[in-house]
């Protein structure tokens, strides 16, 4: 099944919002926000993101590997297109798998 990158993304700030639900609800939450910095995530909330999202797309991702390209590229935060992307690739890998 094709996921629409534009439907993933939506669900995902969905997600995101539901997840720090202290978070300022007038946020705008684009491509460039940063997961930690501006969202405030902690990796606790980054583990209960990753559950969400398997739970959501019911499909597991490559989270760790995931984590460690971040870290290997020495970001400093995470961005909603960042992790969008990593979505996007993951669901289109997943859906061309044979059944």
């Amino acid at each position: 099944m094709e996921h629409a990158r534009e439907q993933i993304k939506t669900n995902l700030i969905e997600l995101l919002r539901d997840i720090r639900e202290d978070s300022d609800q007038a946020l705008v939450i684009t491509e460039d926000t940063g997961i930690f910095h501006q969202l405030g995530f902690e990796s606790i909330d980054a583990i209960g993101l990753s559950t969400a999202l398997e739970a959501r797309f019911n499909q597991s991702f490559p989270f760790p590997e995931f984590m460690m390209m971040m870290k290997q590229a020495n970001a400093t935060d995470i961005t909603v297109g960042q992790l969008l992307d990593f979505l996007v690739a993951n669901l289109r890998s997943a859906a061309q798998q044979p059944a």
